[in-house]
């Protein structure tokens, strides 16, 4: 593990103390445990996710092939 130096002001240093002191952990375990749930890779949602709450809101007959084919006929 390598060694990084932070400037920081004394208001996050202080936080940074009281955090790691009621956690019984290092400030460096701390910080860096920020780190990585600030900087990790975000896992994007799929397309289902993100359009799941749309999933069966339209009203058409579940079997489309029977469905009239109104106006692509000629009557």
């Amino acid at each position: 593990m390598e060694t990084v130096t932070l400037k920081m002001d004394r208001q996050h240093i202080a936080v940074l103390r009281q955090r790691a002191k009621a956690l019984g952990r290092s400030q460096g375990a701390i910080v860096r445990d920020l780190i990585e749930q600030h900087l990790a890779p975000q896992k994007r949602p799929s397309l289902y996710d993100r359009a799941k709450d749309l999933c069966g809101s339209a009203r058409e007959p579940k079997d489309l092939s029977v469905r009239p084919l109104k106006g692509y006929r000629r009557d």
